[in-house]
C-alpha cells in the first residue's frame, strides 16, 4: 500500500489562534494613532495660541494668563468635540481644523467599534461553540445563533479596518514626516476596495447545496427480499424505511435526508446508499451489519441534524472562501478560528454517533460480523484508491483497461497483504456526510483489539451468499456504470499525461495533441500563425520559436496595443534573440493567438516542471 509521510504539525496556537489575533492589530493600532493624533495637533495649535497670545500687547498680562490656564487645561480636541452652545464661539476660532479634528474622531470611534465587535463575538461565539459540544440539537442552535453573529461581525470588520488603512496611509506619514505618499494611498486603497469587494461576494454567493449521486434506484420489484429486510431491520430500530435505496458503484453506503439528485430527478425523504461492488465482498450478515449501522443513522436523527446543519456549515465555508484574499484574508482568519472549534464539534459528535450505529449493528447482526465488515470494507477503500492511483500514474493511458475485472480480482491478494500491514488499523471509510473514526478506534469500541482482529482468518474467504445475488438487476446496472466510470478514468488520465508529458515518442505526442491539437490563426490578409503543442511559427519568421528555447515571455502595451515579446536562444546565437509580435491580429474560431500560446505555453512550462 502506499504511504506518505506525515506532514509535520503546528500547534492549534501557532494555526489557528495566533492568525485570528492579526484582527486586533489595525484598529489596536488605530486607537492609539488617532489618539496620538489628536494630541499632536492639540500641542501645535497650543503652541500657536501662546504665541499670539504672548505677542500680542494689548491683552493685559493678568488675561493672558487666564486665556493660556484654559487653553492649557482644555485641549482643543475637547472644545472641537463639544455641541455646547456656549461653545460655539470657540469652534469657530479653530474652524480651518474642525475637519482633522472631526477623522481623529471617527476614526478613534471606528477603531473602538472594531475592537468592541471582535470582543463581543468572541464571547458570543465562544459561548455557543462550548456549547454546541452538548448534542445535535445543540449544535444546530449554536450554529444559528454563531453564524449570523460571525457574519455581522465580518461585514464590520471588513467595512471598519478599510476605511482604517485608507486613513492610516495618509495621517501616518502626513504627521510623523509631514509628507504623503500617493503610491502607497492608491495601494492600500486598493486593497480595501478588494476587501469590500470580497465582503459583498461573501453576502451574496449562493451555496450550491445539491447533492448529487451516481447511481440508479432499485425498485422494489427488482429486489424484493432486499427490501424486506431493509424494512425488519427499520422495524426492529423503531424507525421508518428509506423512500429509497440507490445503488452505485462508490466504495461507500450511507444513508441522508438531503434531497438527492439523481441524473436529472431529485428524490426527497430518506435514501439509503449501497455499493455494488462492497456487497460482492460481504457476507449477508456482514451486509446486514451495515445495514443496522446505517439505519441506526435514522433512529438516532442523525441524517435529520445533518440536514439541518450542513446548509449552515456550507454558508460557512463559502464565506470564509470569498474572504480568503487580501486585505480581507485578516478577518477571514478570525472567523476560520471558529470554523475549527465548530468543526471539532461536528467532528466529536460525528465520531459518537459512527459509534453508536456500529454498536447497533452488531446488536442487529453480531459484533464478528460487524468486526468482519469495517475490515472488508476498509481494505475495499483502500484497494480501489490505490488501484486507480496507480492507473493515474502510469505514462500511458489503458485502452484495454477493464477496471471492475482487475478490481475484483485483485482485492483477495489485497485483503490478505492489508490485514497483515501495520497501517490498515489507521485507515478510515470515506463518506460524503461525516468523518469516520479509524478502524482500529472502531473496532476498540466494539471490543476486538485490531491486530487480533485483522488476523481472523474468515476475513479471507469470499462471500458465499451477498445481497448482490438479490438485485435482479445489478450486473445490468454495475456494468453500465462501470463502463462510464472507466471512461471518465482514461479522459482524466489522458488530460493529466497532457499536461505532464514532454514528448519523447509519436504515442506520447499523440496523446498531447489530443488534447492540444495544432491550432491556425489568420489576419485580415490571410496570412496564417501556426501554434503546436511545442512551437509557434508566423509567417515572416525563417523558424519556428519552440517552447523549450523561450527565456521569457512577456507582455507590453504601446500606442494602445498589446505586444508579446519573446526572448529566446537560437542556435549558434551567444544572445538571446528578441520577437515582437501584436497576438490580437491573429484570431481564429476559439479566440485570437494570445489566449492560445497561454494555454499552451502553460502546458509546456507545467509539464517542464512536472518533468524534473
Amino acid at each position: 500500500m502506499a504511504s506518505t509521510a506525515p506532514e509535520p504539525k503546528r500547534s492549534f496556537f501557532k494555526a489557528h489562534i495566533l492568525p485570528a489575533l492579526f484582527i486586533f492589530l489595525i484598529p489596536g493600532f488605530s486607537a492609539w494613532f488617532f489618539s496620538y493624533a489628536e494630541g499632536w495637533m492639540d500641542r501645535r495649535i497650543l503652541s500657536e495660541v501662546e504665541g499670539q497670545v504672548q505677542a500680542n500687547g494689548k491683552i493685559p498680562e493678568a488675561e493672558k494668563a487666564r486665556i493660556l490656564t484654559f487653553y492649557r487645561q482644555v485641549p482643543v480636541s475637547r472644545i472641537m468635540a463639544s455641541s455646547k452652545p456656549e461653545a460655539a464661539s470657540l469652534r469657530a476660532m479653530f474652524a480651518p481644523s474642525r475637519l482633522r479634528y472631526a477623522t481623529f474622531r471617527w476614526m478613534k470611534r471606528i477603531s473602538w467599534t472594531c475592537l468592541v465587535t471582535v470582543l463581543a463575538t468572541f464571547v458570543i461565539v465562544g459561548v455557543s461553540v462550548k456549547f454546541s459540544f452538548r448534542s445535535h440539537s445543540a449544535q444546530y442552535v449554536a450554529l444559528r445563533i454563531g453564524w449570523p453573529v460571525l457574519r455581522t461581525s465580518a461585514a464590520i470588520q471588513v467595512l471598519g479596518q478599510a476605511i482604517l488603512a485608507v486613513a492610516l496611509s495618509f495621517w501616518v506619514t502626513a504627521i510623523l514626516t509631514q509628507s504623503y505618499f500617493l503610491k502607497l494611498i492608491g495601494v492600500v486603497g486598493l486593497l480595501s476596495i478588494g476587501a469590500v469587494m470580497a465582503l459583498l461576494r461573501a453576502i451574496f454567493a449562493k451555496v450550491d447545496d445539491r447533492c448529487e449521486v451516481e447511481g440508479e434506484l432499485v425498485a422494489e420489484a427488482d429486489a424484493p427480499t432486499l427490501w424486506q429486510r431493509v424494512r425488519e431491520l427499520a422495524a426492529r430500530l423503531n424507525t421508518a424505511a428509506p423512500d429509497q435505496i440507490i445503488v452505485g458503484i462508490a466504495p461507500s453506503f450511507f444513508v441522508t435526508e438531503h434531497p438527492i439528485t439523481l441524473g436529472s430527478q431529485v428524490h426527497q425523504g430518506r435514501t439509503l446508499y449501497l455499493s455494488l461492488p462492497l456487497l460482492k465482498v460481504l457476507d449477508v450478515d456482514e451486509a446486514d451489519a451495515v445495514l443496522g449501522h446505517e439505519l441506526a443513522h435514522f433512529s438516532g436523527d442523525d441524517t435529520l441534524w445533518s440536514r439541518k446543519i450542513s446548509p449552515l456549515t456550507g454558508r460557512f465555508a463559502l464565506y470564509l472562501m470569498a474572504l480568503s484574499d487580501g486585505l480581507s484574508l485578516i478577518v477571514a482568519n478570525f472567523m476560520h478560528l471558529f470554523w475549527k472549534l465548530y468543526s471539532l464539534s461536528i467532528s466529536r459528535l460525528s465520531r459518537e454517533r459512527e459509534f453508536r450505529a456500529d454498536q447497533i449493528g452488531s446488536t442487529l447482526a453480531s459484533k464478528e460480523a460487524m468486526k468482519r465488515a469495517l475490515v472488508k470494507t476498509t481494505c475495499y477503500c483502500e484497494y480501489r484508491a490505490d488501484t486507480e492511483r496507480a492507473i493515474l500514474e502510469k505514462k500511458q493511458v489503458d485502452r484495454e483497461l477493464n477496471l471492475a475485472l482487475q478490481l475484483e480480482q485483485g482485492y483477495p491478494a489485497f485483503l490478505a497483504s492489508f490485514v497483515s500491514s501495520d497501517a490498515a488499523a489507521s485507515e478510515r471509510v470515506p463518506h460524503p456526510f461525516d468523518t469516520h473514526p479509524t478502524l482500529n478506534n472502531r473496532l476498540a469500541q466494539l471490543g476486538f483489539d485490531a491486530h487480533t482482529a485483522l488476523g481472523d482468518p474468515d476475513l479471507r474467504e469470499p462471500a458465499a451468499h451477498s445481497w448482490y445475488q438479490a438485485i435482479s438487476t445489478a450486473q445490468a446496472l454495475e456494468e453500465r456504470m462501470w463502463a462510464s466510470q472507466q471512461k471518465a478514468l482514461q479522459t482524466c488520465h489522458s488530460q493529466d499525461l497532457a499536461w505532464r508529458l514532454m514528448p519523447k515518442t509519436d504515442e506520447e505526442a499523440a496523446i498531447v495533441r489530443e488534447h492540444f491539437p495544432d491550432a491556425i490563426f489568420r489576419k485580415a490578409d490571410g496570412t496564417e500563425a501556426t501554434l503546436t503543442f511545442d512551437r509557434l511559427q508566423l509567417p515572416d519568421w525563417n523558424a519556428p520559436i519552440f517552447f523549450k528555447d523561450i527565456i521569457e515571455a512577456k507582455l507590453e502595451a504601446s500606442w494602445g496595443k498589446q505586444w508579446l515579446i519573446l526572448w529566446h536562444q537560437e542556435d549558434g546565437k551567444p544572445k538571446p534573440t528578441k520577437a515582437r509580435l501584436n497576438p490580437a491580429l491573429f484570431t481564429s474560431e476559439k479566440g485570437n493567438l494570445l489566449a492560445g500560446f497561454s494555454q499552451y505555453y502553460s502546458r509546456h512550462k507545467t509539464a517542464e516542471a512536472r518533468s524534473e
